[in-house]
């Protein structure tokens, strides 16, 4: 039998206005993605969807909505039961029509699997968990739901979120699952603690994007972002972009479990230690590639409060530091280059059998041949259907003249959120071909919503992250 599988992942759907990273109109391209799918289906082939985890984002939601703005706080993970069913209510309810596309396409026989991230752990609470697949597959269906870190395995194919990898986001099942136990039995949760990523995001990042929205949104983040918010908002830089910049470099430092995932007990030891960090001295590492940036977000800060934000250090500063990280921030949208904290554990899994691994997690599409596997084996990563940003190419390119003209623009922009000619969803997928286990053809493709899907680029990329010039 022929089956065609199709893989998503990192929707994040849902937050209040100004916190969605997949927007009305994102929801509305994913709805007609889904409506697309259920047209492949044939007598002589089934179709497949796997939603690969992130599929809606807690993180994005506030604890209680119905407080003015500036008392919202967020839950790194919330496991009071009606609370994290009151915020998937409030998700399925913004985000509507892609429900609808979905009920729809599984009543149409085609079978989806869902695998846990790590911005959505509420979904396998018990209660939240029913919740979902009634909101899906009211009259039944070939639905099913995957987690305690289970990936997808459907012949020569293998397909897991990605997070499990680096330490900082990688989700303690088994203290999960104790958390899950106690409530089906109606006892309190008790005590779990969630991935460092996940605390960094609801206490610091949610704070900082209240203010500036582009702050999650920007690629590459730290290269960009931060120094971006030392020249905006000096005092925030000192007060929450430092959090940020040493949360990113513990993890590129210490988060590193290697390929094969985490150990038992693994997760819970960094979570027992001092800041969340294993005990001990920290392994050898790499320097952190991003020093440089978070060391001009100082200079940035330190001149900005020294010289009021003197148009000079606004515009010549920072446009020569980007102009000098033009080839390091250009390479994070190659698509046939990936970080080796994936690439390792892609190539572990190739030399399982799996002639096609597919991840999703760090938002970036990428195709890889993997070299080292034992016969062919490809890479995918399936990128993410929430906005992206990314620098636009006019501040990199051009005279001195131009280039600060450009980024004052942009710095504009970002400053008073009118990024909405900045801000693009760049909405991809995988599809991998079998005829019973053998993958017969697999590649990761553009959604555009209209015409034939066409293979991803590099190229591609780029030139559908160009802000809007109407």
């Amino acid at each position: 039998m022929k089956t065609t599988v199709l893989v998503i992942s990192d929707l994040h759907l849902g937050g209040p206005e100004g916190f969605q990273m997949c927007t009305p109109p994102g929801v509305d391209r994913l709805a007609a993605f889904l409506r697309w799918a259920g047209t492949l289906r044939r007598a002589s082939r089934q179709v497949h969807l796997v939603l690969a985890g992130d599929v809606v984002d807690f993180l994005a939601e506030p604890d209680d909505e119905a407080r003015p703005r500036a008392e919202w706080t967020w839950s790194a993970f919330a496991a009071d039961e009606a609370l994290a069913l009151d915020k998937l209510e409030r998700i399925l309810e913004r985000t509507r029509a892609a429900w609808d596309a979905l009920s729809d396409l599984v009543a149409g026989s085609v079978a989806l699997t869902l695998l846990l991230g790590n911005h959505d752990v509420e979904l396998s609470l018990p209660r939240v968990r029913r919740r979902l697949l009634d909101r899906i597959a009211p009259s039944g269906g070939r639905v099913a739901f995957l987690y305690d870190g289970e990936a997808f395995a459907l012949g020569e194919l293998l397909v897991e979120h990605g997070n499990r990898y680096e330490g900082w986001n990688a989700v303690s099942h088994d203290g999960l699952r104790r958390v899950r136990s106690r409530l089906s039995r109606g006892q309190p949760a008790g005590p779990f603690a969630p991935q460092p990523g996940s605390e960094l995001v609801a206490q610091v990042m949610n704070r900082i994007k209240a203010k500036y929205a582009f702050v999650d949104l920007l690629k590459p983040e730290t290269g960009g972002a931060l120094p971006i918010l030392a020249v905006l908002d000096p005092g925030l830089w000192t007060r929450a972009g430092r959090a940020i910049a040493e949360g990113t470099r513990a993890a590129w430092r210490q988060a590193r479990i290697g390929p094969r995932g985490p150990r038992a007990g693994d997760l819970e030891a960094v979570a027992a230690a001092p800041g969340g960090r294993p005990r001990g001295p920290p392994p050898p590492a790499p320097p952190y590639p991003d020093d440089d940036a978070i060391a001009l977000a100082d200079e940035l800060a330190a001149g900005a409060v020294a010289e009021g934000l003197v148009e000079d250090l606004e515009s010549a500063l920072l446009l020569r530091a980007f102009r000098k990280r033009q080839e390091k921030d250009q390479a994070t949208f190659d698509v046939g280059s990936e970080a080796s904290l994936y690439l390792e554990p892609a190539r572990a899994l190739a030399a399982s059998g799996h002639r096609v691994v597919v991840f999703g997690h760090t938002h970036q599409a990428k195709r890889v041949r993997l070299e080292a596997a034992p016969g062919e084996a490809t890479y995918l990563n399936t990128g993410t259907w929430a906005d992206l940003m990314r620098i636009p190419t006019s501040i990199y390119q051009g005279s001195e003249k131009e280039g600060r003209a450009a980024l004052r623009a942009f710095l504009a922009a970002v400053r008073t959120n009118d990024i909405a000619r900045y801000r693009r969803q760049v909405a991809t997928f995988a599809r991998v071909d079998l005829e019973g286990d053998r993958a017969t053809s697999s590649d990761l493709l553009f959604f555009d919503g209209e015409g034939e899907p066409e293979p991803i680029s590099t190229e591609g990329v780029l030139r559908r992250l160009e802000p809007d010039t109407a």
